[in-house]
């Protein structure tokens, strides 16, 4: 696989940043036509009842909060995910109360799935690919 992988919108390019084996790959996050780096997207894979899932965490410097571009990155690491790896299931948190976290993971197609935790409870979301929904 490419160094570059073809991941792109109209602002973003991702570039695989390293791979520990076959469990995490880490995407860097850039500006399209820059080299300063606004983010990361992890993506862990994980083996599940349902067939091989991945779980994902999106962290985009608070610079550039309120533009949309947490949602464009988790949308090409879910369009990888899906295409590329033929993962079933793709899972992600969110602290609770934090509407702008499950805001971007509703518009990903994410779905509330569990509230675990005491104080510090946290929401956990599952999307599934188009592919396996019943």
């Amino acid at each position: 696989m490419s160094v570059y992988l073809k991941l792109f919108s109209a602002r973003l390019t991702l570039k695989k940043a390293k791979s520990c084996g076959a469990q995490n790959t880490v995407f860097n996050v850039y500006l399209r036509g820059g080299d300063v780096k606004i983010g990361d997207v992890n993506l862990t894979l994980k083996a599940d009842k349902d067939g091989l899932g991945g779980v994902v965490d999106v962290n985009i410097d608070a610079a550039y909060d309120g533009q949309g571009l947490s949602i464009e990155a988790l949308k090409r690491v879910r369009d990888y995910a899906y295409d590329d790896l033929g993962l079933v299931k793709l899972y992600a948190s969110a602290p609770n109360k934090n509407l702008a976290a499950e805001y971007t993971l509703r518009r990903v197609g994410f779905a509330l799935s569990d509230i675990v935790g005491g104080k510090d409870a946290a929401r956990l979301f599952v999307a599934t690919n188009p592919l396996f929904s019943v």
